[in-house]
């Protein structure tokens, strides 16, 4: 019997059949060789032994670090694996910044895997910083860690036969990989059509909603993110389904999130909190993420890598010990700064002033107008609703005491490409203005307040500092801004995450004082996002994204 360099002992979390048993692992160089007794050079004693997490779908940039320090906060969490789609910074930098994102991955022990950006622009609804067309995307598909084209999100070209997205769907399923879907609130003959060309889907906030999409052959991912959170309105599909078609995810984690509570590893906590079986929860997060994107991680059985969990409990995740290729508790080596690719200077607007952001009346209103209201219903999901407004000296006035808010987007990627103006309920925002270059998808400056004039100080300081997120509170004639530069495409932050975490808290705290609840400025980044209904605002104006056209805000 060959020696090996390491045998681990424990409770074996065994996502191949779905029971525990007390088993020995043999490890040599990187490899599981066996799941037996064998004379080794270290052994380690664990409690329970796992499979290292898998995040099925995750935007790095939304937790405003690089994907090395995304690594750092995960991989001693027991999350050795990631499937990132960089849309965001796609959306921003193009193929270049997407390339950037795959350098910036050989940076981390966590074994990052990409999705390329499919929908880069989401739509033609409003005006980003790049495009990428069926060449781009089939060239970056055929970079190495790249498992899947990305969430597929315009439906109308989907359904339609756009011969540009199909290209590219077509490019994907060349290569054997994955094509990942986005269908909020898709049911009936469009979801039969999408079933066609898509793999799974994360959108989905409602049983029933969940339940036609696996009938129709879907793998569902159980979403539990910082501003939307699924997860428990969805769990009793293990009681409905085979939990082999369930994953799980994060899709957007905050830095505060993702420091205080972790990634995908507070999903699996949280399904073992909600009734979840402990070894179903990890097959979610583990075995059933890797089939789905053809991974040769995600399981404990011999020739698998060696990335394992030694864990002091199992139903907390309570990790003592990661092996990342056999490698224990593994850290990045010393950083390179982020690619060139992902360059500051990317905000770049003239400066405004609040009466480029106000909503002027028609001239035939008089004291009053009837506007079209962007309603928060839960977690990214908007509604419609419309106010009564007063209007003064032919400009419509916000009713922060109604909590009716004006909110703009100003196109910032240097085409001039105009604001849209509208209104927002829900925020809870009681006074001062929050803003943000953080805008799925185009990531335009997107800015919320009580006032037009705190709403203008805002966007102008998040053009001076090259980007972020900001809150100001107004101190009578002055104003006490809040920020947290972000000058890594106005997305992210290269410093270390410590640092990161601390900035966001501070702005976050200050945001609460104004009357925003937690996930506020993450909610104020998706308002933009005009592929989830029902109202969206883009630099081009306000959006019914059920007609997917433009709507006068105006009711007339």
């Amino acid at each position: 019997m060959s020696r090996v360099d390491t045998l681990v002992r424990g409770t074996l979390v065994n996502v191949n059949t779905g029971v525990l048993e007390d088993r020995a692992i043999a490890i040599d160089d990187g490899e599981i060789v066996a799941l037996e007794e064998r004379p080794a050079d270290r052994e380690l004693e664990a409690e329970y032994v796992a499979p290292g997490l898998i995040d099925a779908h995750v935007h790095v940039e939304s937790s405003m670090v690089t994907v090395a320090q995304y690594g750092e906060a995960m991989v001693p969490r027991g999350v050795t694996s990631i499937v990132h789609d960089p849309h965001e910074i796609a959306n921003v930098l193009g193929a270049d910044g997407v390339r950037a994102a795959f350098d910036d991955a050989r940076q981390t022990p966590l074994k990052v895997r990409f999705g390329v950006p499919s929908s880069v622009p989401a739509s033609t609804l409003q005006d980003g910083g790049a495009t990428l067309d069926a060449d781009a995307v089939a060239s970056l598909l055929d970079h190495e860690l790249v498992v899947a084209l990305a969430e597929v999100m315009d439906l109308p070209a989907l359904v339609g036969g756009d011969e540009d997205l199909h290209a590219k769907i077509e490019a994907a399923r060349e290569r054997d990989l994955t094509v990942d879907g986005h269908l909020p609130r898709v049911s009936g003959s469009d979801l039969q059509e999408a079933a066609r060309f898509l793999d799974n889907d994360h959108e989905s906030i409602t049983r029933t909603e969940a339940r036609e999409k696996i009938d129709l052959g879907f793998r569902v991912y159980l979403r539990e993110g910082s501003s939307t959170k699924n997860l428990a309105d969805l769990v009793g599909l293990v009681d409905d389904v085979p939990t082999r078609r369930l994953s799980l995810c994060t899709d957007d984690r905050d830095v505060v999130d993702l420091v205080e509570n972790g990634g995908v590893d507070f999903a699996v906590r949280k399904a073992i909190d909600e009734g979840v079986d402990p070894v179903e929860a990890v097959q979610m997060a583990t075995l059933n993420t890797a089939e789905s994107y053809d991974l040769p991680f995600g399981r404990i059985e011999p020739g698998a890598p060696a990335d394992l969990v030694l864990l002091e409990d199992l139903e907390s995740w309570r990790v003592e010990h990661v092996l990342v290729d056999g490698d224990i508790d593994p850290t990045a080596t010393e950083r390179d700064p982020p690619s060139t690719a992902l360059s500051t200077g990317t905000v770049d607007f003239e400066p405004v002033t609040a009466a480029d952001l106000a909503l002027a009346a028609p001239a035939s209103t008089a004291e009053r107008a009837e506007v079209r209201v962007i309603d928060l219903v839960e977690g990214i999901q908007t509604g419609r609703a419309e106010a009564s407004l007063p209007v003064v000296d032919g400009t419509i006035h916000p009713a922060p005491d109604e909590d009716v808010l004006p909110i703009a987007v100003v196109e910032r990627h240097g085409t001039d490409a105009g604001i849209g103006r509208g209104f927002v309920s829900g925020l809870g925002l009681e006074r001062g203005a929050i803003g943000s270059t953080v805008a799925h998808d185009a990531h335009n400056c997107v800015v919320a307040g009580a006032s037009y004039d705190t709403m203008a100080r805002v966007a102008n300081h998040l053009r001076d500092v090259d980007g972020g997120i900001a809150v100001c509170e107004p101190d009578g004639d002055g104003a006490e801004m809040s920020s947290i530069p972000l000058p890594v495409a106005g997305l992210m932050s290269d410093d270390p995450l410590a640092a990161v975490y601390e900035r966001f808290k501070a702005v976050t705290d200050r945001a609460e004082a104004l009357g925003l609840d937690r996930h506020g400025l993450m909610t104020l980044s998706f308002l933009a996002l005009e592929v989830i209904p029902e109202y969206r605002l883009t630099n081009r104006g306000l959006v019914d994204v059920e007609r997917w056209d433009h709507v006068d805000v105006v009711i007339e």
